[in-house]
């Protein structure tokens, strides 16, 4: 996916070494972001002392949301950070409700503690559970699980004012940027069925605890669901 840069206003923290924190100017410090799926069983976990459950039978797996990133320092500066900075998802899908088709908006959110403006490759996965899945798709037929043309996707990251730092789409329809970005903000809020907070951050999945040490580290957030309003 190409990148896109956003001529907006920003004012974004960056910590400079132990106690060093400044301001800096409007640029995008989110770079290279590209968005991939997959889907996967949940992984598996200690049976010792479980209780007893029914055996699932969702028609869908997890859908794993794994965007990259590279975070950039501005001109002439090393070793910066940003503070408070978070992902945002917005997944939009042909999907059913009630017994009739309906188009339906899917968002979460994953807060960053901290960031370093390194320049290297980063990965935040987000993940949807089967049961969301199940329940928004349409019941039956080919549509029913997920495929790779099911999703149009927007990836945000923001500052904690809530200014874009840098933004990137999945799709299957070979459309540029700007197109996803105007799709999106066109969305009829009365036309799409949103549900809020139905796209989990890592943390808040089976995945928490699984090599924690790759990615970002997260915020506990009781509520990640709610996008910045525009």
């Amino acid at each position: 996916m190409k990148k896109r840069l956003l001529l907006a206003s920003l004012t974004a923290i960056l910590l400079y070494g132990a106690s060093n924190v400044q301001a800096a100017p409007a640029e995008e410090l989110f770079t290279k972001i590209k968005v991939n799926l997959s889907t996967s069983n949940t992984p598996n976990q200690s049976t010792s002392n479980s209780t007893p459950s029914t055996s699932s039978s969702w028609r869908n797996k997890w859908l794993i949301i794994s965007v990259e990133y590279t975070p950039v320092p501005q001109e002439k500066q090393r070793h910066s950070w940003i503070d408070d900075a978070s992902l945002d998802l917005r997944v939009i899908f042909n999907g059913q409700s009630d017994g009739r088709a309906q188009a339906v908006l899917f968002t979460g959110r994953s807060p960053f503690w901290t960031v370093p403006l390194d320049s290297r490759k980063h990965i935040a996965t987000m993940m949807i559970p089967p049961q969301l899945l199940d329940r928004y798709l349409p019941s039956t037929g080919t549509a029913s699980t997920v495929s790779t043309n099911t999703f149009t996707i927007e990836a945000a990251f923001r500052d904690r004012a809530g200014t874009v730092l840098g933004i990137g789409y999945y799709g299957q329809r070979g459309w540029p940027d700007e197109k996803y970005a105007a799709y999106f903000s066109k969305l009829n809020a009365g036309a799409v069925l949103t549900v809020s907070g139905a796209i989990l951050p890592r943390n808040r999945t089976p995945w928490a605890l699984h090599e924690v040490d790759n990615f970002d580290l997260l915020k506990p957030d009781t509520d990640n669901g709610g996008i910045p309003a525009k």
